[in-house]
């Protein structure tokens, strides 16, 4: 009876978690509290911890020792465990540091062989979302992020030498996992693992990247691979706009321009790659003043026609809120280029927007059809006059104004859509 007793509990790691000796090797669960249910707790657990004891000096494995070791691999190292976990190993010895180092050593090479490389190595699955190629799963192969420690058990504090403040960890290792994604796929992949929204500001434009619209964005938690880097440039100077003065280009439309933004990237889509349809991924904004919205100012990007790819409005919106206006527009990721600001006129409005001049020769000209006009005069005090409908359409406000607050960054807000008359 008592030789199948201990085969039993050979073979069973578990049994004895269900009430622990104090000082017993096991697997356990970081708690205050009694655990009722081990089989349960150790199901998938976001953490979890193996304790080893030792004999005297020794720092080889015990057959129970492989059985937990064993266990512990089954949990943190299974493929089908939705947790990636890191690994710590600490030593509580009684002051003899290569002893303690020998068995750290010893745990983690234990993980490595069975992982078959020189350090421990885990297969897990990594859900993707891309906005682009819609939801999947990969398979990633990984070094578990793992660190060491070596303690004196003596000059430890008394709250450091109990786990679950009862077990007592003199001469054992501690072997702790714990879940952490960012760290385990950013090891696997070199970036940071998809959890939040990401923002990326110009000096006054800025972009909001909803999670999982590109496949990353540098210094923030967006999807993978890494490397990818995103910048926005706005020009929105009337000075600057109106000294270089051009209409948005469209074979067939007048579009009035009062400013632009290059979204810049290092990565691109063609317009054809995207298997799904681009929606609502990628918001544009800026802080736009009361006369931009009472002119109905909207964003235009490169959009896919039937004749080919040309500039059309977004659907611009403005937000709601108190404090400053902003205006905001959808864009994809294969709208990263210039996107202009500005408003759709009928031919006979150029006049109530543009000087008009009768040679292309003027400083400034630009031709529609085959009349040329300017988007400015200067005054005898060398200060820039624009028409009224043409002024209203820029950014223009006293310098103290300036410094705006920023969008809301918790929540994405829709707004009211600016409609065209």
């Amino acid at each position: 009876m008592k030789r199948l007793l201990l085969a039993f509990a050979l073979l069973s790691p578990f049994t004895f978690l269900l009430s622990p000796v104090l000082g017993q090797s096991g697997l356990y669960i970081p708690s205050a509290k009694p655990v009722k249910n081990m089989q349960k707790a150790l199901t998938n657990p976001p953490t979890f911890q193996l304790l080893l004891c030792y004999q005297g000096n020794d720092s080889s494995y015990s057959v129970n020792d492989l059985d937990l070791l064993d266990s512990a691999y089954r949990i943190a190292f299974d493929i089908e465990n939705p947790n990636y976990y890191t690994m710590t190993v600490e030593s509580y010895g009684n002051g003899d540091d290569s002893l303690g180092q020998r068995r750290v050593d010893g745990v983690v090479r234990y993980f490595a062989m069975r992982s078959y490389a020189p350090f421990p190595i885990r297969m897990a699955h990594n859900p993707i979302r891309c906005s682009c190629h819609g939801d999947t799963v990969e398979t990633l192969r990984f070094e578990v992020p793992t660190s060491t420690a070596v303690y004196n058990y003596s000059e430890l504090p008394e709250a450091r030498r109990l786990l679950n403040k009862t077990i007592p960890l003199e001469n054992s290792v501690l072997v702790t996992f714990k879940n952490d994604p960012d760290e385990c796929v950013g090891t696997a992949r070199g970036c940071f693992m998809p959890s939040e929204d990401s923002l990326v500001r110009g000096y006054y434009a800025t972009l909001f990247l909803v999670r999982g619209s590109v496949y990353s964005v540098a210094g923030t938690k967006d999807t993978c691979p890494g490397g990818l880097q995103i910048s926005v440039d706005d020009h929105l100077d009337y000075r600057q706009t109106v000294e270089r003065y051009k209409l948005i280009p469209h074979p067939k439309q007048i579009l009035v321009q009062a400013g632009y933004i290059i979204v810049k990237s290092n990565f691109g889509r063609g317009a054809d790659e995207c298997e799904l349809e681009q929606k609502d991924s990628v918001f544009v904004r800026i802080p736009a003043t009361p006369e931009q919205l009472a002119s109905k100012l909207k964003f235009f990007a490169k959009v896919k026609t039937t004749r080919g790819i040309e500039y059309k409005a977004l659907p611009t919106r403005k937000l709601p809120g108190k404090g400053d206006l902003v205006l905001q527009a959808p864009i994809s990721v294969d709208q990263f280029d210039t996107i202009y600001l500005g408003k759709r006129i009928q031919e006979k409005e150029l006049k109530d927007y543009f000087y008009e001049v009768d040679s292309p020769t003027e400083a400034a000209a630009f031709a529609v059809g085959k009349r040329f006009f300017v988007a400015y005069r200067v005054d005898k005090h060398g200060q820039y006059e624009l028409k009224k409908a043409l002024r209203n359409l820029f950014r223009i406000v006293p310098e103290q104004e300036e410094d705006f607050k920023k969008p809301s960054e918790k929540k994405e807000l829709k707004g009211e859509e600016i409609i065209e008359d």
